[in-house]
């Protein structure tokens, strides 16, 4: 397979694997909106559930690293293998500037 043609189906793959990525993190994104809401709701409660609050802020931390997580997973994808198999005069640097060979 030439340079050219490995290079474009790296990128696709690289794109298929940020699209997942994508609605990936959206999940515990989804997460941690929906538990600040309820902490807020429990807050303004009275008397407040000072033990739930916790629980739920143990949530949005633990989500919180997730989403961490994904983000640097995507971020590892994209700088190991966005450039491989690419021609040395296509590649770019993390500005989107063309390197010079």
């Amino acid at each position: 397979m030439p340079q050219t043609e490995l290079a474009s189906a790296n990128q696709i793959a690289i794109l298929a694997q940020l699209s997942a990525s994508i609605g990936e993190i959206n999940q515990p994104i989804s997460a941690v909106v929906m538990n600040a809401e309820a902490a807020l709701r429990l807050l303004l409660a009275q008397p407040t559930d000072t033990e739930a609050v916790r629980r739920l802020l143990a949530c949005i931390v633990k989500d919180g690293m997730r989403t961490g997580d994904i983000v640097n997973r995507t971020r590892a994808l994209i700088k190991s293998d966005a450039t491989e198999g690419m021609p040395e005069d296509q590649r770019c640097d993390p500005r989107g500037h063309r390197r010079n060979p």
